[in-house]
């Protein structure tokens, strides 16, 4: 099952029961050798993740293939749990590329901290914690292209803040900034305002809910009745060093 971003930036976090498109599609395993392309976002992955010890820590662990794929058309990216895969679209800009290959790999890192939800849990409930967890990997997201644009790479940073969908979660955490906040509170009002745009919420909303029928439906199961941990934000809201930054689910 896929969390669709088909309108934004491109994560399609797919959950352990689903599929795939495979068309004109190009895999590499670790140590990624045998494609020059995938090789070198492989290698600059691994450079930027140092710096951020529970990605890099969930990266290396889960060690999963990185993907390239022209058949992607809505989407630029997504991670599928099931088959241990980053995909993303051929042909992106490089930079804009890195800055999704970000966003996926902290998808990966929350699923290995076994935070997802599963169809166990009821519909409204499982809703709430899938946008929490696109909020901070979006959240996130931007730290780290902040962090490398003031380390002397703006490209990453320049791509979302020019993305539609992320102009005004990169101007909430520039502001926070530049009004004497640090990279908690620029995090984590960052994260509130994904929320704060409500074509986005819905369009997530929408996906997520679609999801979660489609695959009760294919299973032929009930749904689930499990209730959200009460420790549920706190498990969702930590910083890559693992500080905690302060969140809300959504109601």
């Amino acid at each position: 099952m896929r969390t669709l971003a088909a309108l934004f930036l491109a994560t399609a976090f797919q959950m352990a029961e689903a599929g795939a498109p495979r068309a004109a599609e190009s895999c590499l395993v670790p140590p990624y050798m045998d494609d020059a392309e995938i090789q070198a976002l492989a290698v600059e992955l691994t450079t930027v993740l140092a710096a951020y010890p529970s990605l890099d820590k969930a990266f290396h662990t889960a060690a999963p293939a990185l993907c390239l794929n022209d058949g992607l058309f809505h989407e630029q990216g997504y991670y599928e749990p099931k088959t241990n895969r980053i995909v993303l679209r051929t042909g992106l800009d490089p930079d804009l590329r890195l800055a999704i290959l970000i966003h996926e790999v902290r998808h990966l890192e929350q699923y290995n901290r076994e935070i997802c939800p599963t169809t166990r849990m009821a519909l409204s409930d499982y809703m709430t914690v899938r946008l929490a967890l696109e909020a901070d990997a979006a959240a996130i997201g931007v730290h780290i292209a902040w962090d490398l644009a003031q380390a002397g790479r703006p490209g990453p940073w320049e791509k979302l803040r020019d993305w539609p969908s992320h102009k005004d979660l990169t101007a909430r955490y520039a502001s926070e900034i530049e009004a004497g906040g640090d990279d908690i509170a620029a995090t984590a009002a960052t994260y509130a305002q994904w929320f704060a745009d409500e074509d986005r919420r819905a369009m997530y909303a929408f996906a997520i809910c679609s999801n979660y029928l489609d695959t009760l439906d294919r299973d032929k199961v009930n749904a689930g009745h499990d209730k959200l941990p009460e420790d549920m934000a706190a498990r969702v809201c930590v910083m890559p060093d693992g500080r905690p930054y302060p969140c809300e689910l959504p109601p």
